[in-house]
Protein backbone atom coordinates (compact mmCIF):
# COMPACT_ATOMS: atom_id res chain seq x y z
CA UNK A 1 0.00 0.00 0.00
CA UNK A 2 2.61 2.52 0.76
CA UNK A 3 5.31 1.21 -2.09
CA UNK A 4 1.57 2.23 -4.35
CA UNK A 5 1.58 5.49 -2.63
CA UNK A 6 5.02 6.42 -2.85
CA UNK A 7 5.52 5.23 -6.81
CA UNK A 8 2.60 7.46 -7.53
CA UNK A 9 4.57 10.41 -5.77
CA UNK A 10 7.65 9.85 -8.37
CA UNK A 11 5.63 9.50 -11.16
CA UNK A 12 4.08 13.06 -10.04
CA UNK A 13 6.99 13.94 -9.52
CA UNK A 14 8.85 13.23 -12.25
CA UNK A 15 5.92 14.41 -14.63
CA UNK A 16 5.96 17.80 -13.24
CA UNK A 17 9.68 18.54 -13.36
CA UNK A 18 10.12 16.88 -17.52
CA UNK A 19 7.74 19.82 -17.97
CA UNK A 20 10.13 22.62 -16.81
CA UNK A 21 9.70 26.20 -19.06
CA UNK A 22 12.53 26.80 -21.18
CA UNK A 23 13.41 29.77 -23.81
CA UNK A 24 10.32 29.16 -25.96
CA UNK A 25 11.15 29.97 -30.07
CA UNK A 26 7.97 31.80 -31.44
CA UNK A 27 9.08 31.63 -34.34
CA UNK A 28 11.44 32.79 -37.31
CA UNK A 29 11.38 35.08 -40.05
CA UNK A 30 13.53 35.32 -42.98
CA UNK A 31 13.79 33.13 -46.57
CA UNK A 32 11.22 30.31 -46.37
CA UNK A 33 14.18 28.12 -47.68
CA UNK A 34 15.99 28.17 -44.14
CA UNK A 35 14.48 25.80 -41.98
CA UNK A 36 15.42 26.55 -38.06
CA UNK A 37 15.18 23.37 -35.70
CA UNK A 38 14.74 24.26 -31.75
CA UNK A 39 16.69 22.52 -29.34
CA UNK A 40 15.96 24.85 -26.04
CA UNK A 41 15.53 23.71 -22.83
CA UNK A 42 15.43 25.43 -19.51
CA UNK A 43 18.61 27.54 -19.06
CA UNK A 44 19.77 27.02 -22.83
CA UNK A 45 18.83 28.27 -26.07
CA UNK A 46 20.13 26.01 -28.66
CA UNK A 47 18.91 25.36 -32.70
CA UNK A 48 20.20 24.25 -35.74
CA UNK A 49 19.86 26.32 -38.72
CA UNK A 50 20.21 25.23 -42.63
CA UNK A 51 20.83 27.93 -44.76
CA UNK A 52 19.77 26.93 -48.38
CA UNK A 53 19.92 30.92 -49.22
CA UNK A 54 22.17 33.68 -47.91
CA UNK A 55 19.37 36.03 -46.53
CA UNK A 56 19.35 37.03 -42.62
CA UNK A 57 17.34 34.56 -40.35
CA UNK A 58 15.70 36.50 -37.42
CA UNK A 59 15.07 33.91 -34.48
CA UNK A 60 12.08 35.30 -31.42
CA UNK A 61 12.40 33.79 -28.31
CA UNK A 62 10.16 34.60 -25.04
CA UNK A 63 12.10 34.10 -21.55
CA UNK A 64 10.31 31.83 -19.55
CA UNK A 65 10.83 31.23 -15.47
CA UNK A 66 13.45 28.51 -15.26
CA UNK A 67 15.81 30.68 -17.90
CA UNK A 68 15.88 33.64 -15.45
CA UNK A 69 18.00 31.29 -12.89
CA UNK A 70 21.53 31.93 -14.67
CA UNK A 71 22.90 32.71 -17.26
CA UNK A 72 21.00 31.62 -20.69
CA UNK A 73 23.77 29.27 -22.69
CA UNK A 74 23.73 29.36 -26.59
CA UNK A 75 24.82 26.91 -28.96
CA UNK A 76 23.64 26.60 -32.30
CA UNK A 77 24.78 24.67 -35.79
CA UNK A 78 24.57 26.53 -38.83
CA UNK A 79 24.75 24.39 -41.72
CA UNK A 80 25.40 25.87 -45.46
CA UNK A 81 23.30 24.35 -48.10
CA UNK A 82 23.73 27.62 -50.48
CA UNK A 83 26.50 26.16 -52.50
CA UNK A 84 28.29 29.42 -51.82
CA UNK A 85 31.05 29.35 -49.94
CA UNK A 86 30.73 31.49 -46.45
CA UNK A 87 34.14 33.81 -45.89
CA UNK A 88 32.34 35.26 -42.68
CA UNK A 89 29.04 35.28 -40.26
CA UNK A 90 26.98 37.65 -37.58
CA UNK A 91 24.77 36.71 -34.82
CA UNK A 92 22.84 40.09 -33.51
CA UNK A 93 20.96 40.21 -30.41
CA UNK A 94 17.95 42.58 -29.51
CA UNK A 95 16.30 43.08 -26.42
CA UNK A 96 19.04 40.78 -24.56
CA UNK A 97 23.20 40.72 -24.50
CA UNK A 98 25.74 38.04 -24.44
CA UNK A 99 27.78 38.05 -21.50
CA UNK A 100 30.45 35.41 -22.11
CA UNK A 101 32.11 34.34 -25.63
CA UNK A 102 32.03 30.91 -26.59
CA UNK A 103 33.69 28.25 -29.00
CA UNK A 104 33.19 28.72 -32.88
CA UNK A 105 34.62 25.84 -34.82
CA UNK A 106 34.25 25.30 -38.64
CA UNK A 107 34.00 21.91 -40.04
CA UNK A 108 36.18 22.54 -43.02
CA UNK A 109 37.20 26.09 -42.98
CA UNK A 110 39.64 27.83 -41.16
CA UNK A 111 38.66 30.32 -38.66
CA UNK A 112 40.04 33.69 -38.92
CA UNK A 113 39.16 35.40 -36.22
CA UNK A 114 35.86 36.24 -34.06
CA UNK A 115 34.66 39.42 -32.58
CA UNK A 116 32.14 39.99 -29.99
CA UNK A 117 30.34 43.05 -27.79
CA UNK A 118 27.43 43.61 -26.39
CA UNK A 119 24.92 42.44 -29.21
CA UNK A 120 26.86 41.04 -31.99
CA UNK A 121 29.05 38.58 -32.29
CA UNK A 122 30.91 38.61 -35.98
CA UNK A 123 33.11 35.83 -37.08
CA UNK A 124 35.80 35.91 -40.11
CA UNK A 125 36.73 32.55 -41.86
CA UNK A 126 40.61 32.71 -43.01
CA UNK A 127 39.43 29.81 -45.50
CA UNK A 128 36.01 29.48 -46.38
CA UNK A 129 33.53 26.88 -44.66
CA UNK A 130 31.92 25.29 -47.04
CA UNK A 131 29.92 22.95 -45.07
CA UNK A 132 28.94 23.92 -41.04
CA UNK A 133 30.42 25.36 -38.12
CA UNK A 134 29.35 24.84 -34.45
CA UNK A 135 28.87 28.39 -32.31
CA UNK A 136 29.16 27.42 -29.05
CA UNK A 137 29.16 23.80 -28.21
CA UNK A 138 26.41 22.01 -29.40
CA UNK A 139 28.04 18.61 -29.51
CA UNK A 140 29.10 19.03 -26.12
CA UNK A 141 32.65 18.24 -27.14
CA UNK A 142 35.71 18.57 -25.41
CA UNK A 143 37.83 21.79 -25.29
CA UNK A 144 34.41 23.74 -26.56
CA UNK A 145 32.06 26.19 -24.81
CA UNK A 146 28.90 27.57 -25.44
CA UNK A 147 28.25 31.08 -25.10
CA UNK A 148 26.07 32.82 -22.58
CA UNK A 149 23.36 35.18 -22.42
CA UNK A 150 22.77 38.05 -19.88
CA UNK A 151 19.32 37.71 -18.40
CA UNK A 152 19.87 40.13 -15.28
CA UNK A 153 16.92 42.73 -15.65
CA UNK A 154 14.51 40.39 -17.69
CA UNK A 155 11.81 39.38 -16.41
CA UNK A 156 9.31 35.88 -17.49
CA UNK A 157 7.35 36.71 -20.65
CA UNK A 158 10.11 38.83 -22.14
CA UNK A 159 11.00 38.54 -25.48
CA UNK A 160 14.52 38.84 -27.43
CA UNK A 161 15.52 37.73 -30.90
CA UNK A 162 18.62 36.39 -32.35
CA UNK A 163 19.67 37.67 -35.95
CA UNK A 164 21.40 35.42 -37.94
CA UNK A 165 23.56 36.78 -41.54
CA UNK A 166 26.05 36.23 -43.71
CA UNK A 167 27.97 39.57 -44.60
CA UNK A 168 27.97 41.41 -47.52
CA UNK A 169 31.82 40.88 -49.36
CA UNK A 170 32.89 44.25 -48.57
CA UNK A 171 32.56 43.68 -44.93
CA UNK A 172 34.54 40.79 -45.07
CA UNK A 173 36.96 42.51 -46.35
CA UNK A 174 37.57 44.54 -43.53
CA UNK A 175 36.77 42.46 -41.12
CA UNK A 176 39.68 40.70 -42.02
CA UNK A 177 42.12 43.14 -41.40
CA UNK A 178 40.60 44.12 -38.52
CA UNK A 179 40.92 40.66 -37.03
CA UNK A 180 44.96 40.35 -38.07
CA UNK A 181 45.46 43.46 -36.83
CA UNK A 182 43.59 42.72 -33.38
CA UNK A 183 45.89 39.33 -33.45
CA UNK A 184 48.88 40.73 -33.68
CA UNK A 185 48.23 43.36 -30.90
CA UNK A 186 47.28 40.78 -28.54
CA UNK A 187 50.76 39.01 -29.37
CA UNK A 188 52.75 42.13 -28.61
CA UNK A 189 50.67 42.41 -25.45
CA UNK A 190 51.51 39.13 -23.97
CA UNK A 191 55.33 39.25 -25.33
CA UNK A 192 55.54 42.91 -23.20
CA UNK A 193 54.00 40.85 -20.20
Amino acid sequence: MHFAKYAAALVAALSFSTSADAALLLGSTGSAANTVTDYSGPGAVSFDLDLEHLSPTTLRFVIEADDLLGPLSLNAIVRNLSGAALNGFYFNLQGISYLAAGSVTPTFGTLGGVTHGADAAGIAFASPEWAEFHFGNPLALANQTDWFLDTRGLAAGDTFAISAEVPEPSTVALLLPALCMASVMAARRRRKG
